[in-house]
């Protein structure tokens, strides 16, 4: 979908030639001041650098947190069954055939409109620095483990007594890491789709850079047709489409705990994107997070801002219709790991 207009290469519309053009306040303060010789700049990139480090700090206490007083391991109480049944029947036939069809669905997208893409721009690491890439693998991720747990289920299932998360004896690590990665997945799907879907309403991407700031554009529908072509309807509706089905047919617990984990992969590229930068000379994947730039402490503490609300949405938004538990099994709440 690349015209003469659209200065995107691949797929995302994050991926910019000229991101720092995008921004006029950027661009109207470095009209005044000089700000590749400006002293300041090492303070504001000091003060971001160690805003990411402290967001890392806040997953890690958090996920320390809840896995010392037991709230990893109780995780919503979920079994091993709760993992593969679909939600009217313990037979998780339709909910393995669901997980697979949204896996192959999956990996068939990522590599015609993301891998191979890149690979073509030519394949270098910085050519995958991109979030919303990192975003569809995390989903493709879950599905592809959800499948085999699923299928495990399904064909190998125990019929004897079914464990919590973290119940006494054998730890069922495996819905542990089912979760994470669904609570992962679904946040930062969530996360990346609000920022395009903000992006349609008050900044699209459908025309050259000259008309992005003009008010007409703003205005004119034919100015967000490119967000409607399918590509872009499947990488920015179809990820959530797919884990609302799954949430609806699995049922798989939200807990608040498990923020953690979409807060560290939004540390591990912050990190990630700085060292390649720093170390390799690479450019900035997004100009918003040029640490040298003052306005990078606002996007990076923002996005993180809108990774943890997303969260406690979700936490909130899939756990209505759940009926409260009685009572808690006491051996329920013994660390994950011991």
């Amino acid at each position: 979908m690349n015209t003469p207009e659209e200065p995107e290469s691949g797929f995302w519309f994050m991926r910019r030639k000229n991101p720092g053009n995008g921004f006029g306040l950027m661009t109207e303060f470095d009209e005044f001041v000089k700000w590749e010789d400006h002293p300041l700049r090492y303070f504001f990139m000091t003060i971001t650098l160690l805003s990411a480090l402290t967001w890392l700090g806040f997953a890690g206490d958090n996920l320390q947190f809840h896995r010392s007083n037991g709230g990893l391991s109780f995780a919503g109480g979920t079994t091993f069954r709760q993992l593969w049944k679909n939600s009217w029947d313990n037979n998780g036939g339709v909910l393995l055939l669901f997980r697979l069809s949204a896996f192959v669905s999956c990996c068939a997208f990522a590599t015609t409109q993301i891998v191979r893409p890149n690979l073509e721009a030519g394949g270098r690491v910085s050519d995958f620095m991109n979030f919303h890439d990192w975003s569809f693998y995390c989903l493709t991720a879950f599905f592809g483990y959800a499948t085999l747990v699923s299928f495990w289920g399904v064909c190998f299932h125990d019929t004897g007594y079914d464990r919590y998360i973290g119940h006494g004896g054998e730890c069922n690590t495996t819905g542990h890491w089912l979760v994470t990665l669904y609570s992962c997945a679904f946040t930062l799907a969530l996360a990346c789709d609000i920022v395009v879907w903000l992006e349609l309403l008050f900044f699209p991407q459908c025309v050259s850079e000259t008309f992005r700031k003009k008010l007409s554009t703003l205005l004119d529908p034919t100015s967000r047709l490119c967000y409607f072509e399918w590509n872009y309807l499947v990488g920015f509706m179809g990820n959530i489409l797919l884990l609302l089905i799954e949430s609806t047919l699995g049922q798989l617990s939200f807990p608040k705990c498990y923020l953690s984990t979409p807060i560290f992969v939004t540390s591990a590229f912050v990190m990630a994107s700085y060292l390649l930068h720093e170390t390799f000379m690479y450019k900035w994947p997004y100009e918003q997070m040029n640490f040298f730039r003052w306005q990078s402490i606002l996007y990076v503490n923002g996005f993180f801002g809108l990774v943890f609300g997303t969260h406690f949405f979700l936490n909130w938004f899939l756990s209505m219709g759940q009926s409260e538990k009685k009572k808690q099994m006491p051996e329920e709440h013994i660390p994950l790991f011991q």
